[in-house]
């Protein structure tokens, strides 16, 4: 008798779990994965890429927050979706330090503000940590002390203020602020020394938000990203000049390698002298590549490109 092959269906699940100090990493292919429509892995269905950050024990894992869902891309493999339950992640702090959450806020998919929420298994899973204000914040620009995890900015993009916690979102206060904030960053060795970005150039604080001075160098030009590496080096994404970078915190700068990308984000990665950066290109689309310090190398690690 002939044997009857009946084939009810083929389902391929990958699950692949690394779990570093407190970050877990999950890298999953399923049939509900976005998929590019050239085939080509690196294209990704994302919209805005809103922030980067590299896991403090492992270098080699890069997150990427964006408008809609949270990524991780390892060893600048093809970034891949991880997050259980989408929603628009408008800034994003990876941990300065093993054994602290990642941090991000912005909007939940059922609309809102989500305040500021947390994150211990590498962007999985996402919880409540406060709503700053009520109704909740929504950071669009947020930084965290690597001296201190625990102290962490955030300026609410409704404009209400500048705000500092420094139990880890338990309690706030409010700091004052030189003019609108598109970006934040704290000294990796001084708490205290405050750098902000907005549409006016770049504003130092010495004594934690209570005085500003505004620098000299790129006022009157947009700054969309500031960011800190291990080593106290400063970058900046200056609109129409680029990424500059500074070794005397924001007293001169030098540009980088111009590359065709308007950046919204940064993540240094002082180890191996590499800049993780994201936004958008010339030709309107959400990209993310790594570059070298000296502009000698760069690749792409994601785009929408090419996605109808």
């Amino acid at each position: 008798m002939n044997s009857i092959l009946l084939i009810a269906g083929i389902v391929i699940v990958l699950v692949v779990i690394i779990t570093v100090g407190a970050s877990t990493l999950i890298v999953e292919e399923s049939p509900n994965m976005e998929q590019s429509t050239d085939n080509d892995p690196r294209t990704v269905d994302w919209r805005h890429v809103h922030g980067l950050g590299l896991d403090p024990t492992d270098h080699s894992i890069l997150y990427i927050a964006t408008h809609g869902d949270f990524y991780q891309s390892i060893s600048n493999a093809p970034p891949v979706k991880v997050d259980k339950v989408r929603a628009d992640y408008m800034a994003f702090n990876a941990p300065p330090i093993p054994g602290v959450p990642l941090y991000a806020s912005g909007h939940p998919s059922t609309g809102g503000n989500t305040g500021l929420i947390k994150s211990n298994d590498g962007g999985i899973t996402w919880e409540h940590v406060s709503n700053v204000i009520d109704p909740p914040v929504d950071f669009h620009a947020m930084a965290i002390s690597k001296q201190n995890p625990e102290t962490i900015i955030g300026f609410d993009s409704g404009a209400r203020g500048l705000f500092k916690t420094v139990d880890a979102g338990k309690t706030w206060e409010t700091l004052e602020y030189p003019e609108y904030v598109s970006a934040l960053t704290i000294s990796p060795n001084d708490s205290e020394l405050i750098f902000a970005g907005t549409g006016n150039g770049i504003f130092k604080s010495n004594n934690d938000g209570k005085d500003w001075t505004h620098l000299d160098t790129y006022q009157k030009m947009p700054i969309s990203a500031l960011a800190f590496d291990d080593k106290g080096k400063l970058f900046a994404s200056v609109k129409t000049f680029g990424i500059a970078q500074s070794d005397d915190l924001g007293e001169s700068w030098e540009r980088m390698q111009h590359i065709d990308l308007t950046v919204s984000s940064i993540a240094a990665d002082s180890e191996n002298n590499y800049l993780y950066v994201g936004g958008y290109s010339s030709g309107g689309f959400q990209e993310v590549y790594k570059i070298s310090y000296d502009g000698s190398s760069y690749e792409m690690i994601g785009t929408n490109k090419g996605l109808k």
